[in-house]
C-alpha cells in the first residue's frame, strides 16, 4: 500500500480564462475535467494528452498568491526551440533562456499568476 500515481497539482490562479488560454493556447494542454461550484469555485485540469495526471487551475476569490520560486511544473516538450519560440511571439516573456543540463535541455516561463513553469526536452538517455 501507498502512492500508486501521480494525479495533479494544484495552482491558484487571479483570473481562470487568463490561465487558461496560457495552459491551453500556448502550452497545448487539453481538459481533463471541470468543476463550476455553488460558492464560486472553479476547478479546471488540464494536462498534455486530456487524461491524468495534470494541472488543476483552482479559481476561489479573493486572490492570494505567494508561489515563489519554491515550486515549478515541468512538462516534458519536443522541439524546445520552436515551443520557446511560440510562447516569445505570443509577447509572453521567457524566464530563463533554454540551457542545457546532462542530456536535457530546458527553459522556464512563469504563468499569469506568477509560478514557475519548466519546459525540458530530453536527448535519449546516456547508455
Amino acid at each position: 500500500m501507498g502512492v500508486t500515481a501521480f494525479l495533479h497539482v494544484k495552482l491558484d490562479v487571479a483570473d481562470l480564462e487568463r490561465a487558461r488560454r496560457f495552459y491551453c493556447d500556448l502550452l497545448s494542454l487539453r481538459p481533463i475535467v471541470r468543476y463550476d461550484r455553488d460558492d464560486g469555485v472553479t476547478i479546471l485540469q488540464l494536462s498534455p494528452t486530456g487524461e491524468p495526471p495534470g494541472v488543476e487551475l483552482w479559481y476561489e476569490p479573493p486572490f492570494r498568491p505567494d508561489p515563489g520560486d519554491r515550486l515549478h511544473i515541468a512538462f516534458a516538450v519536443t522541439d524546445l526551440p520552436a515551443v520557446v519560440a511560440r510562447i516569445r511571439d505570443s509577447g509572453w516573456p521567457i524566464e530563463r533562456e533554454p540551457f542545457r543540463i546532462g542530456h536535457e535541455q530546458i527553459a522556464f516561463v512563469r504563468d499569469p499568476d506568477g509560478y514557475l513553469i519548466e519546459l525540458n526536452e530530453a536527448d535519449a538517455a546516456p547508455a
